[in-house]
């Protein structure tokens, strides 16, 4: 995969970590690399899917927590939260049609890190822990690569969108489009 890391270092919530460790954060972006290019391709397909599952979702809390125009009640974005984290925790999708989705046990791991990289970076408040989470997470977004993505994100808006409505299917993609960018 080819990455602009100019482009890379433009996105808003990278650029702290560019600006102040450049040469390290990316390092450690690559270094969250390799364990990725490793998995399966179809297991790849399959945690797209969770990743943009879980941007989309987080659009939509961010949403909610600014009460933007457009944000879900407190109960939709509620039910939203937790099927996306009920997926997380069970390492599991059920897509509307009754179809599971499952991973492999390395990746159910590779599943459990992230959650505790975002909980250390987003709940604990932990210094190091966005620059960890974000290392981690552009590592996933060029892993997955832009064609896959795209398919995760046609899957989230066939299956999903009565769960998050087309304003934050259309934010998620918005939020994930700098990232698509830097890997053209």
């Amino acid at each position: 995969m080819d990455v602009d890391w100019q482009q890379l270092e433009q996105i808003r919530e990278l650029t702290p970590f560019f600006s102040s460790e450049g040469t390290s954060f990316r390092q450690e972006i690559e270094r969250e690399l390799v364990p990725l290019q490793a998995i399966d391709p179809h297991d790849l397909d399959n945690l797209a899917l969770l990743r943009v599952l879980e941007v989309t979702n987080g659009c939509a809390q961010w949403g909610f927590r600014r009460q933007d125009q457009d944000c879900l009640s407190a109960d939709h974005a509620r039910n939203c939260m937790r099927q996306v984290i009920g997926f997380i925790k069970d390492k599991r999708i059920l897509l509307p049609s009754g179809e599971t989705i499952g991973f492999s046990p390395v990746v159910e791991d590779l599943i459990e890190s992230g959650r505790e990289l975002y909980q250390n970076a987003f709940k604990r408040n932990q210094a190091s822990g966005q620059r960890a989470y974000y290392a981690a997470s552009t590592a996933q977004f060029i892993a997955y690569g832009p064609e896959r993505l795209q398919r995760a994100s046609d899957l989230v808006e066939l299956n999903f969108e009565s769960l998050f409505t087309p304003i934050w299917i259309a934010r998620g993609q918005r939020y994930i489009a700098p990232y698509l960018q830097a890997m053209r």
